[in-house]
């Protein structure tokens, strides 16, 4: 009677790492699936706000030159003081698409280590599983 019990202990082991690893396989495969679209949207949003202050800006020069704000007006010198946050801006977004990319890359890193664990640990609890059967069969 000890050995059937030991056999369903080691049987109740495998079935737990079995559990584990399949939820850590179905994890690492959804994070892998979302990282490179929420990578897409987040430079698509990030090229559409770039676009939407270009506008604001070009808006603001137009209507300052118009004399739409009583007649004040901009020259060149004063215009070009806003050249390099036009060409800055895009790096923001594409600077926070790569902080949020690399934390995804950190947990899929983290996640394939815990996998790897995992099948370490699921490989001995099969052998032990089926040396037990054996040694109680045989």
């Amino acid at each position: 009677m000890p050995k059937r019990r030991k056999e369903q202990k080691a049987f109740r082991k495998f079935e737990d790492v079995k559990k584990q690893l399949r939820k850590t396989d179905r994890e690492l495969r959804l994070m892998e699936e979302n990282r490179w679209s929420y990578t897409k949207n987040m430079l698509r949003f990030g090229f559409a706000s770039w676009i939407f202050g270009l506008a604001v800006f070009l808006f603001a020069i137009v209507a300052m030159n118009t004399e739409f704000f009583g007649g004040v007006q901009l020259t060149w010198s004063s215009m070009l003081v806003g050249t390099p946050l036009l060409v800055g801006a895009p790096a923001a977004p594409v600077t926070m698409t790569a902080v949020s990319a690399h934390k995804f890359d950190a947990k899929i890193k983290r996640l394939r280590r815990i996998r790897k664990r995992l099948v370490v640990k699921y490989q001995k609890a099969v052998l032990r599983y089926v040396e037990e059967v054996a040694a109680s069969r045989g």
